[in-house]
């Protein structure tokens, strides 16, 4: 006959040694350590940052990426920052690493790796983003404006803390001094490059501006043509005023005389030749307006 053993009962010095530990898995972080240590949080507990500035999150690399993290694993947590007094089940607010949170929900994940950050939140999430070439020129532009406008910095300032050159700055900043919807247009749904939209906020005439717009919408522009018609309006611009040589009222007659037998004839006009009578009706009307004065 078999020998019952005697089961025997927990415990309870480890019982409660169990749930200490249970209970530090999801809320102790070292505080005094010169490195944070990474936790695992539920994803439920954790809520994207409304003020971050990536603000566009792409379907299909989230998937990707989600598909890279089941194969191999978070290689990096996500930075978090505490949530007081929360009336919900939210503790944590994402810092970094928001792709990676919705990467591991499309993934089916509970949990994931987190490192509490009690840091500057939003220098760190702009940092972030910019090392990983993460943002489309508006949402870097505007969220270095916000961090200079918020923190009371200069340029100087606020290159040395991203690690731009001071020129860097300027050139990204100077981007927003274009309309706001074409801006949102053109990176957005475009996806026209950086270089190519502070090119085009540095045309000071606006006419000519809206005329490069009209070709970045159709993929057509390139910083190499937005510099050449720099040029050119500067070289108008600079080029001393000389009245006209050889010109005679005889051939306004002769043009006056042609366009009546036009309109008599009811000859069609393409667009072209419409464009070109907007033109002399422009350039007329300035001449009369200026003898007028």
């Amino acid at each position: 006959m078999a020998t019952r053993r005697k089961t025997k009962a927990p415990s309870p010095i480890l019982g409660v040694a169990a749930g200490l530990i249970d209970d530090a898995s999801n809320s102790f972080v070292r505080q005094d350590g010169k490195f944070r240590h990474t936790f695992e949080v539920p994803l439920t507990e954790v809520t994207p940052d409304p003020d971050q500035p990536r603000k566009h999150f792409d379907d299909e690399s989230i998937a990707a990426l989600a598909e890279t993290m089941v194969a191999e694993g978070q290689l990096q947590p996500i930075l978090v920052r505490r949530i007081t007094g929360s009336p919900s089940n939210k503790r944590w607010v994402i810092v970094a690493g928001e792709r990676r949170w919705r990467a591991a929900q499309h993934a089916g994940w509970s949990n994931m790796l987190a490192i509490e950050h009690d840091g500057d939140a939003e220098v760190a999430a702009l940092i972030e983003n910019l090392q990983r070439v993460d943002l489309n020129p508006l949402e870097e532009a505007t969220g270095i404006q916000r961090l200079i406008e918020k923190r009371g910095w200069n340029q100087s300032q606020a290159s040395e803390v991203l690690g731009k050159s001071r020129g860097e700055i300027s050139s990204i900043l100077k981007i927003l001094t274009l309309p706001a919807e074409i801006l949102e247009e053109l990176t957005s749904e475009r996806g026209v490059a950086r270089n190519t939209l502070v090119e085009l906020a540095r045309v000071p005439d606006p006419v000519r501006q809206q005329e490069l717009i009209e070709q970045a919408r159709t993929g057509q522009l390139t910083v190499k043509a937005i510099r050449l018609g720099r040029a050119d309006l500067e070289r108008t611009d600079s080029a001393p005023t000389r009245k006209p040589s050889g010109f005679t009222f005889t051939s306004v007659d002769r043009m006056a005389q042609r366009l009546s037998e036009v309109r008599a004839q009811q000859l069609p006009l393409n667009s072209e030749d419409r464009e070109r009578l907007r033109r002399l009706r422009a350039e007329i009307d300035q001449v009369l307006g200026d003898e007028n004065t």
